[in-house]
């Protein structure tokens, strides 16, 4: 995130125990980090390792995104998170990630790809969404334009990369 730029305002959606957020925030930047898990939230705010630039929030990521004022965020950085939403709650977060960061802000996620050895296993309810077997509840895969049709919303795709051997997607937006 370095290479974003000096001292930026972070939002992290679905941070669960607080390793991406607590190394983002130590790189010298603004970071607020939001969890719908209570666990996940009492695991992210152990430890005295947190820098005072880090705020862990009990949140959910829509929640989280509508009480962010229009154009504040250099960044919003989600990593695994979007897999666990559905279609429309998906259409909602890259709404309000769009309006909350600032013109040029960086939308930053990491995704599942249907590569993954867990896709396909369970139940399919919807296209590459599967619940039952290893899915407790309902796990979205994603494929290469399933990833490039998000940029259309709002978006512009500055990269996606695969990483066959994790099976994921990373992939960066920037907002226009």
């Amino acid at each position: 995130m370095t290479r974003l730029g000096p001292s930026l305002t972070v939002l992290e959606l679905g941070c669960g125990p607080g390793r991406d957020s607590r190394a983002i925030a130590a790189a010298g930047h603004r970071v607020r980090a939001v969890d719908h898990s209570p666990v996940a939230m009492e695991r992210a705010r152990a430890g005295s390792d947190r820098p005072s630039t880090l705020a862990f929030e009990l949140k959910d990521a829509e929640s989280a995104l509508r009480e962010t004022p229009s154009g504040s965020l250099d960044v919003v950085y989600a990593h695994a998170l979007y897999m666990m939403l559905s279609g429309v709650e998906m259409e909602r977060v890259l709404a309000e990630v769009r309006r909350s960061l600032r013109p040029g802000g960086f939308h930053l996620f990491a995704v599942r790809s249907v590569s993954d050895p867990h896709a396909g296993q369970g139940e399919e309810i919807d296209r590459d969404v599967y619940v039952g077997g290893p899915h407790v509840t309902p796990v979205r895969y994603y494929r290469a334009e399933t990833v490039d049709a998000m940029a259309e919303r709002g978006f512009q795709l500055v990269d996606a990369q695969y990483q066959p051997d994790l099976h994921l997607y990373y992939v960066c937006h920037r907002r226009p």
